[in-house]
């Protein structure tokens, strides 16, 4: 059973669930799919990031031009420790 679910909402994608090493083969597989006309992710339902899917987030914000929307505290504090602000169209 995968632990991170998506849904996308008009030109927003919403990620429920954890994303960390274990659930992005989930995202990566289907990336062109999921993120076809989105402008937007929704990170607010994450229960958990890791390295690993803060990256896979850097990487889809900059190769698909979207940006991300209800970052918990836990994520903001990765960003910071990595110093993404400046990479990452908050």
């Amino acid at each position: 059973m995968s632990r991170i679910k998506t849904e996308q909402q008009q030109d927003i994608l919403c990620l429920q669930g954890e994303l960390d090493v274990h659930s992005l083969n989930d995202l990566w597989s289907t990336q062109n799919t999921i993120l076809n006309g989105v402008k937007c992710i929704d990170v607010a339902q994450l229960t958990r990031v890791d390295s690993s899917g803060l990256a896979t987030l850097i990487y889809f914000c900059n190769k698909y031009h979207v940006k991300l929307k209800g970052i918990n505290p836990q994520l903001q504090t990765l960003i910071t420790l990595y110093d993404l602000q400046p990479v990452i169209d908050i």
